[in-house]
């Protein structure tokens, strides 16, 4: 039983004319009558009832009617998820981006989507850890690079794509620069400063309280729209700034260093999460290759 077969047997049930589904289909009747009688050999029943003057359904060809049409929109629709798949461009990847992912590592993921040099269209905004999931799910993004692994639930895909220490940024000309590594109680009186206040909060209330319960007597607390920003400020002697090693980078102002903490331990994750049983075609292939990417030996 073949696909075609299945069509031409749904425009004759629907037709119960052999002359008439014969013209839509674009086919002599002869050939029409031919195909009917193959089809219902090879399932061994008798789909028509055939008179001079009238056809009708038997009780088979009721039945295979309903389940040709299942049939036929389940093939189409594989089809056109494929074809998506081939030709990714024709949709746009909508993603909800944590402050702070590193870029090189989204550029990585996203320069494998595109064909023959054309890639999809990507719509990027900026999304905290609980904002993102919340956003996800209500449909607003088909992923999100985040800091933090969200709670566990079944709708979830959830990948971590790395891992990287919490440490500080610290000006280069101060005495914090000259130490290998940097204790909490070292900080004690320094200006913190942070992304913008809708930032990450679960993450900064959770590494000042590791930092406090080490000892630090936490100083004036500075707000910074941008890693950017952060830097600026610390090289020019207003603070400190809590950061990871790639968010302090050859590009960054002249005079920051980053120090990793001595006798706290706080690994930041990268999570890329998704809607498991509702992805697009373009989020299971950013999927695979994230996969990829985690896959791939250090």
């Amino acid at each position: 039983m073949e696909i075609r077969q299945l069509r031409r047997f749904l425009v004759l049930a629907e037709e119960l004319h052999f002359g008439k589904a014969a013209v839509r289909l674009h086919i002599a009747q002869p050939a029409l009558s031919q195909e009917l009688k193959a089809l219902e050999k090879s399932l061994g029943l008798r789909l028509l009832d055939r008179t001079h003057n009238h056809v009708s359904l038997t009780d088979a060809g009721r039945r295979l009617q309903e389940e040709a049409e299942h049939i036929i929109q389940a093939h189409d629709a594989a089809l056109t998820a494929m074809e998506e798949i081939r030709s990714p461009q024709r949709g746009a990847l909508k993603l909800g981006v944590a402050v702070g992912v590193a870029y090189p590592l989204l550029a990585a993921l996203l320069s494998g989507l595109g064909t023959d040099g054309a890639g999809p269209e990507v719509d990027i905004k900026a999304a905290a850890a609980r904002e993102g999931v919340l956003k996800l799910l209500d449909g607003e993004f088909d992923a999100v690079f985040i800091h933090a692994v969200p709670p566990r639930d079944e709708r979830l895909g959830v990948l971590t794509l790395e891992t990287e220490p919490m440490g500080v940024a610290v000006p280069s000309g101060s005495p914090l620069a000259s130490l290998t590594a940097i204790s909490p109680t070292d900080l004690n009186g320094q200006a913190l400063i942070w992304l913008q206040r809708d930032g990450d909060p679960d993450v900064r209330e959770h590494v000042l309280g590791l930092m406090m319960d080490g000892g630090m007597i936490p100083g004036p607390h500075r707000w910074s729209p941008s890693i950017a920003t952060s830097m600026s400020l610390v090289a020019a002697g207003l603070g400190v700034s809590l950061k990871t090693p790639h968010q302090v980078v050859p590009g960054d102002p002249p005079g920051v260093v980053w120090r990793p903490f001595a006798g706290v331990s706080y690994p930041v994750p990268t999570v890329l999460v998704w809607l498991r049983n509702d992805a697009s075609p373009l989020t299971t292939q950013l999927v695979a290759h994230a996969r990829l990417h985690v896959a791939k030996p250090a």
